[in-house]
């Protein structure tokens, strides 16, 4: 069920058409060419019979991993690709040495909070007015990655 890959230029006109059916206030074209050219950013879609159904956007900040932008399109939500490409990313930048990750996302969208959530995603804060299309507060969650904890023989010995 849907592969996952690294998001190309090519991408966008599908990516425009999921973006502007998601959001009151989608990111502009620019925005998306500007992220695919941002050597900070690693951006991934998942498609299912070579068209693109969903895609998400982070950018890394030392061991810390910023979800901007994750949508699938409406008519392939709630059947497993948005935990499908959440789990894929979580596990790619665990590997790139990733401990946190960090979001915003609006206050109303109870289902992509549910999401976060299942994938142990906290509400740590909120941002006021955060979205200027509605003056929508955003929450920002937070999730930290398990990390080996060493223990005192194990630092003294090391």
């Amino acid at each position: 069920m849907g592969n996952i890959r690294e998001m190309i230029f090519k991408d966008l006109n599908e990516i425009m058409e999921i973006e502007k059916k998601s959001f009151p206030t989608p990111w502009t074209k620019t925005m998306f060419i500007e992220s695919l050219s941002s050597e900070i950013y690693k951006n991934f879609v998942i498609e299912e019979k070579n068209e693109v159904i969903g895609y998400i956007m982070l950018y890394r900040v030392l061991d810390e991993g910023h979800i901007t932008n994750f949508a699938i399109n409406p008519l392939y939500r709630k059947k497993g690709y948005g935990t499908k490409l959440l789990s894929y990313v979580i596990d790619y930048f665990k590997q790139m040495g990733i401990v946190e990750f960090f979001l915003e996302v609006r206050e109303s969208n109870k289902v992509a909070i549910n999401l976060y959530r299942r994938f142990g995603f906290e509400i740590i804060g909120k941002r006021k007015r955060y979205y200027s299309d509605t003056n929508e507060d955003a929450f920002i969650m937070h999730l930290t990655l398990n990390r080996k904890k060493e223990t005192d023989n194990e630092r003294l010995a090391g």
